[in-house]
């Protein structure tokens, strides 16, 4: 099976898409951000206020921590969540790990971030999306006008232009 990275350039390439296509890519793009940060803030909630990677995302028991089994929320595991997908390039962007004796007194997963953010960038700025995007854990959701994927520094989109 092909991971959406190696995914063909004709998903990147071909026909021009029309503006209308350009912004439903974007809509796409900014629901995946959205609802990363959502899963994110779910699993800390159940994780002594600690985020998970992205792995602990789709899968919880996966990685240990009082994340109950039947609880609801964690990303589809069937879906790439990183890679390309209609034509934006989405990561995820661990920050910095909190200690074991930290994560311990938290009653959180072994390996628990204190930290992260996840962009969706074009593939190619103006030709398989208009514009960038990043969120982070602390809650801020962040636009890159030219399309450029935004930096991200110890787990936060920085520096961050709000998305209006």
């Amino acid at each position: 099976m092909r991971s959406a990275a190696q995914e063909p350039a004709a998903t990147v390439s071909g026909p021009r898409p029309t503006l209308e296509e350009l912004r439903a890519r974007e809509r796409h793009a900014i629901l995946n951000v959205r609802t990363v940060l959502l899963a994110g803030k779910t699993y800390a909630a159940s994780n002594g206020a600690l985020f998970g990677a992205l792995a602990c995302l789709t899968s919880p028991a996966s990685c240990g921590g009082a994340y109950p089994a039947d609880a609801p929320f964690p990303l589809d595991p069937t879906y790439e969540w990183e890679g390309v997908k209609l034509g934006y390039v989405r990561r995820f962007h661990p920050g910095p790990r909190a200690g074991e004796e930290e994560a311990r007194r938290a009653g959180a997963a072994p390996g628990s971030l204190k930290a992260f953010a996840y962009t969706a960038a074009p593939a190619k700025a103006g030709e398989t999306g208009l514009r960038a995007f990043c969120g982070d854990s602390s809650g801020r959701f962040c636009v890159s006008k030219d399309g450029s994927e935004p930096s991200v520094r110890a787990g936060r989109c920085d520096p961050c232009q709000k998305l209006e």
